[in-house]
């Protein structure tokens, strides 16, 4: 973890100093212990490869998983990035029951508004994002699914979550995979079930399937951006009437 941060601070400061947006975020592990209530703050929760693998370890299929450079690419989006590499085969509903519901409701009662909060989450993140959507019960809050409504092997999982959870999500969510993926596919029949949930769907032609997200490709990091700033935008012009 000591290596990834450091790595990822010369990123950052080397960007500043070519010239990169000024606006451009920082990256935690956890927290912060000063928090902007103005800020823009995102959660970042990787796949699974990373808790049992080495980043330095390529995936047979889909290559390394460039996990510094996602982290640096969201923060120079300008928001400020949480993240952590998790443990090895880390339980889905623990971890978002300990750690993630947490740090939502830690940022919140700092004084950060719901629409200020967007968690990101692929494959494996991708699913919990589904069950912070069902638990937080936070309707402002922002989520991007990458890839984490299961079919193939991960199928199983997923419809278990639709028979027991789906119905309970809210927030505003953005689905986004490629036409490629045999891993992670639409997530349209979790929005038929949950009638709080504001939903759109895109489905990427990469044509690199899974791999699509283990690099920080424009495409889909714009599109995450956009979807999170847009959250923003909305509660401006509400405000302004």
């Amino acid at each position: 973890m000591i290596r990834v941060l450091q790595s990822l601070a010369t990123a950052l400061v080397f960007n500043q100093l070519m010239g990169g947006s000024a606006a451009a975020g920082s990256f935690y592990t956890d927290i912060p212990e000063t928090v902007d209530p103005n800020a823009r703050y995102m959660i970042y929760l990787q796949g699974g490869w990373p808790e049992t693998h080495s980043l330095s370890e390529p995936h047979r299929k889909n290559g390394l998983f460039e996990y510094d450079k996602i982290i640096l690419a969201l923060a120079g989006s300008g928001f400020e990035v949480i993240s952590e590499l998790r443990g090895e085969k880390t339980n889905p509903r623990r971890y978002v029951r300990t750690r993630t519901l947490p740090q939502i409701k830690s940022l919140i009662e700092k004084g950060v508004p719901a629409n200020s909060i967007t968690v990101v989450g692929f494959s494996k993140g991708g699913f919990m994002s589904l069950m912070i959507a069902s638990t937080a019960k936070e309707p402002g809050l922002n989520l991007v699914n990458l890839a984490g409504c299961g079919t193939g092997q991960f199928r199983k999982i997923y419809e278990s979550f639709l028979e027991s959870d789906a119905s309970k999500m809210q927030g505003r969510m953005l689905s986004l995979f490629d036409e490629k993926d045999t891993i992670g596919g639409s997530c349209a029949e979790s929005k038929a079930k949950a009638g709080k949930l504001v939903f759109a769907e895109e489905i990427l032609t990469t044509g690199d399937g899974h791999a699509t997200f283990y690099a920080p490709g424009d495409t889909w990091i714009e599109k995450v951006a956009a979807w999170a700033n847009a959250a923003e935008a909305a509660e401006a012009a509400e405000a302004a009437k």
